[in-house]
């Protein structure tokens, strides 16, 4: 499905704004500064309930104004128009699906899953663990249906056994924990290795399609705890050193991956432009996966699409997109770098002090 109709009231600069989409390429230019960014995050914030630029809904409501919302109608061929709405009122959100409401932002995923790449995506390559295994767990919760309530469980089974440890006290119920943590740690992990099996094929054929590399990138994956150790049993025997901590020091919670060509990282290996290609590429074959699996398509917000790019690249990327079952939100400064790109179907927007018209 595609977004049909955007409607966005108060997010940021960008009072009033509705739009009629391309269910293919929809690029949004304008000076920096003028909402093109916001308008990505606003159909972010209809997919995950929170923005990829702040974690504070009220710093993303217009100055001066005490709500924001967010309205679209999903469509797809031979399927009925979905509404579907985020507002943010009185601290609280509410949001709803053809006209009910969820109780989780979470729930929104389903109904329209997208993938971000902006100025910060490189930093799944160069920073901490934790924007790895954000990544890898978009993954898998889309294509292991299963995967959400395993990763809910761990989760409350792993906040329990930190409260015990961290009290000090009487840990009589700890084995309790152990034994749940145990058996949705290894759920987790080999939903992971499943995911990544796939996705590394992928990942290699689209790096293959946006640049010149010498050498097949392999994907180094450490689960968080020993490949030689039971987690249950690594629970009991590291219980003294978790409970000088005050938490449990090991587990999925604790995974990572990285990328390499010849043994080097990956982002070592290559220049800045071609990080952000590979970045496209790893992102491109997450959205292509879920494709194959689900049977649909996924959403690309790119922000600043040809920052670092030149126009051979940008016509490269932008033709590998096209290929895919999915919708397209780019936005620049410089609509002369798209030139060379050959969309047939495209509608271009003009931003200009958080005024979108579209360029007939």
């Amino acid at each position: 499905m595609w977004l049909d109709r955007l409607n966005i009231r108060n997010v940021r600069n960008l009072a009033e704004v509705s739009l009629k989409l391309s269910p293919k390429f929809n690029i949004i230019s304008g000076a920096n500064g003028s909402g093109k960014t916001s308008l990505l995050e606003s159909i972010y914030l209809l997919s995950c309930g929170k923005s990829f630029r702040t974690h504070r809904f009220s710093n993303i409501a217009t100055q001066n104004e005490n709500w924001m919302g967010v309205y679209a109608k999903l469509s797809g061929n031979n399927v009925r128009s979905i509404p579907i709405g985020l507002e943010y009122r009185d601290r609280k959100n509410i949001i709803k699906v053809n006209g009910e409401r969820l109780k989780k932002a979470s729930e929104l995923a389903a109904f329209l899953p997208v993938v971000v790449i902006h100025q910060e995506s490189q930093r799944v390559f160069t920073q901490s663990p934790k924007y790895r295994r954000a990544f890898l767990d978009w993954g898998v919760f889309h294509v292991e249906q299963c995967f959400l309530s395993t990763w809910k469980h761990f989760n409350r089974s792993l906040k329990q056994r930190n409260a015990l440890l961290s009290r000090r006290g009487q840990l009589s119920s700890i084995d309790h924990w152990n034994i749940e943590l145990s058996e949705n740690a290894n759920l987790i992990d080999a939903h992971r290795r499943h995911y990544l099996d796939k996705f590394i094929l992928l990942f290699n054929h689209f790096v293959n399609k946006l640049l010149v590399i010498d050498g097949e990138i392999s994907v180094d994956y450490r689960r968080g705890w020993s490949e030689k150790e039971d987690y249950l049993n690594l629970l009991q025997t590291s219980l003294e050193k978790d409970r000088v901590m005050g938490y449990t020091q090991r587990g999925p919670h604790r995974a990572d991956i990285s990328f390499k060509i010849n043994g080097v990282p990956l982002h070592e290996y290559v220049s800045r432009g071609q990080q952000k290609l590979l970045v496209c590429a790893l992102y491109i074959a997450q959205a292509a996966l879920y494709s194959q699996i689900a049977g649909r398509g996924s959403i690309f917000l790119i922000d600043d699409l040809t920052a670092e790019l030149d126009a051979k690249h940008v016509e490269t990327l932008l033709s590998v997109l096209d290929e895919l079952d999915t919708q397209v939100f780019v936005t620049t400064p410089d609509l002369t770098l798209l030139d060379r790109a050959d969309l047939l179907e495209s509608r271009t927007f003009h931003v200009e002090r958080g005024v979108i018209s579209e360029v007939l």
